[in-house]
């Protein structure tokens, strides 16, 4: 088993994965709902809702999970599992943007993940002179894994990737592996291992219907502005 395929399994055991999925999803909805150009609104911010609210009530829904960590970090949300870190990420030019093109350079807590994730001698407490009988399993390898996502403002559909982050910054892919996870892209490119074009596999947790939300949508006035999505 790969590396994401496995984070991925076991994040979704832990019950991580299917309701990230369904706030990621409501969170957009609910923001292009809310969307009024006519009252100054803009893809800036639409994207800072998005931004807040995922960070927001991303924090208080998993903080009360058991076997989960949730916490704001670096004014993001970030969830603590069974030794993986996941973290939120917006992708640039909305959902037609490749998930090739996010950059972790922004902060050092962005960068931070995907440095770690890089380092040949990452600590695994797997070898034998780190003591596996006591330690394996603890610290995975490359358990930095990062949510990639983007929506539509008008609509409300959001795409979002699960992804394991790697240090780019002298070429290449962003990616170790990064794998769509939510939503069909505008120019939908499945990206695996280091930039790879790759094959659909079959549906990760969190693909499925997207649940009704539970609050008052109001009939909204649109001008005939470009349709952008650039977030926070």
């Amino acid at each position: 088993m790969d590396h994401l395929s496995e984070a991925v399994a076991i994040l979704d055991k832990n019950g991580v994965l299917t309701p990230l999925a369904d706030l990621i999803r409501q969170v957009y909805r609910r923001a292009a709902d809310r969307h009024e150009p006519d009252l100054g609104d803009d893809a800036m911010s639409f994207g800072t809702t998005v931004w807040r609210n995922l960070t927001n009530l991303g924090a208080a829904q998993f903080g009360g999970l058991a076997g989960v960590n949730a916490r704001i970090e670096d004014n993001s949300l970030e969830i603590l599992c069974a030794g993986y870190i996941v973290r939120l990420y917006s992708l640039q030019g909305g959902t037609g943007a490749s998930v090739e093109s996010i950059r972790w350079e922004g902060s050092e807590a962005r960068l931070g993940g995907a440095v770690e994730n890089s380092r040949g001698g990452q600590l695994a407490l797997d070898d034998d002179e780190q003591f596996p009988e006591a330690f394996t399993g603890v610290v995975p390898r490359r358990r930095h894994v990062r949510v990639a996502h983007a929506g539509d403002l008008d609509t409300g559909e959001a795409v979002a990737y699960l992804g394991l982050p790697r240090d780019n910054r002298d070429g290449g892919s962003p990616w170790f592996e990064v794998q769509l996870w939510i939503g069909q892209p505008a120019h939908p490119v499945l990206v695996a291992t280091g930039g790879s074009p790759a094959i659909p596999g079959p549906a990760l947790p969190g693909e499925g219907p997207i649940p009704e939300l539970e609050v008052m949508v109001r009939p909204k006035r649109r001008g005939d502005g470009v349709r952008l999505s650039a977030l926070a």
